[in-house]
């Protein structure tokens, strides 16, 4: 089977249809493709698939000031867009999907500036002991991507205004706010910028996969996007339902944070929802499911997390969360 390489730079600065032509491309991905997809956005607000829009982002400010929210389908926390800040997504099936090949892109092109980047924790590309790029992923049928950020000449008091991280997740990272933990890269190179990085990044994906070809959009893909599209925009997918929940359980792990909202009759689960910015968004969706009809026990809740169905990677995110429920002895 012969790999083929494909690249599209999108001038469309709207998130809902930069991220549908992103999901687009993930459904349709074949055997022995590789894409890398280059957009930029106006000023907006994108969050993660199970992150709560009402504690993530002042998506009110946001909205009067002629912004606009978002919500991706992969997982991890909220971040702030601008035509200053460049977005990356690496598309592939299964069989070329290769997270280290994917990075050494991103690294050799922050190279070519002399600057020396490295990547970081669970999903973040540093240089200057900051985060330049923040890191998500997706996994489905046909393959997986992997996207991000490059923050170049972002706006950092926009981002101050409209993220709302909240201050256990700042004080897990041992830091005291969101705009002292992220650098734009002009700040390193003054010669860098948006249209610079795009060619660098080009340049970068050419020398590690070879010569790309231009994205084939068909008519019916066009009209597969358009229906992503409305999707995107309307208010189910960006806030969804906010019933009022009995119970509330909310902490911060290594993974990531959780909030779990549990609705109660007669002490058993009627209804559960689950807000996180854990990175395995796909498995973060089996959690509420095991939970309805449960007895609202440490002990029952705990038993009925450790059975969700798990790979070994895993383990570790239900290990922790059904530890914390047993220690507060509902």
């Amino acid at each position: 089977m012969q790999n083929r390489f494909y690249y599209y730079i999108n001038p469309n600065l709207d998130p809902h249809q930069t991220l549908a032509v992103e999901e687009y491309m993930l459904k349709h991905i074949e055997p022995g493709d590789v894409i890398m997809y280059l957009y930029t956005h106006e000023d907006s607000v994108i969050i993660g698939k199970h992150q709560n829009a009402w504690a993530e982002c002042r998506h009110e400010k946001l909205l009067a000031d002629g912004g606009k929210l978002a919500r991706r389908i992969s997982g991890g926390g909220a971040v702030f867009h601008d035509v200053g800040n460049l977005n990356f997504s690496f598309i592939a099936a299964h069989d070329t999907y290769d997270l280290h090949r994917q990075l050494k892109v991103m690294l050799d092109a922050a190279h070519m500036f002399g600057i020396h980047a490295e990547f970081s924790g669970r999903n973040d590309i540093m240089a200057d002991g900051r985060k330049f790029s923040g890191n998500a992923f997706c996994r489905r049928k046909n393959g997986s991507f992997h996207h991000g950020t490059i923050l170049i000449d972002s706006d950092m008091d926009k981002l101050s205004q409209y993220l709302a991280v909240s201050k256990d997740k700042i004080e897990s990272k041992g830091i005291s706010s969101v705009r002292a933990r992220v650098v734009n890269l002009k700040e390193l190179n003054p010669d860098i910028t948006p249209q610079k990085m795009t060619e660098a990044l080009l340049a970068a994906y050419t020398a590690e996969y070879g010569d790309p070809q231009p994205y084939p959009f068909t008519d019916e893909a066009r009209a597969e996007i358009d229906e992503i599209v409305s999707r995107n925009e309307g208010w189910d997918w960006l806030f969804g339902e906010s019933p009022q929940f009995d119970i509330t359980i909310k902490t911060r792990f290594a993974w990531g944070g959780i909030e779990l909202m549990l609705d109660l009759k007669d002490a058993v689960i009627l209804k559960a929802q689950v807000f996180s910015d854990a990175m395995d968004a796909d498995f973060m969706d089996t959690i509420a499911p095991a939970l309805i009809g449960c007895t609202f026990r440490s002990a029952d809740l705990a038993q009925r997390i450790r059975a969700i169905p798990h790979t070994s990677e895993q383990d570790v995110i239900l290990s922790d969360l059904a530890s914390y429920i047993e220690e507060q002895g509902y």
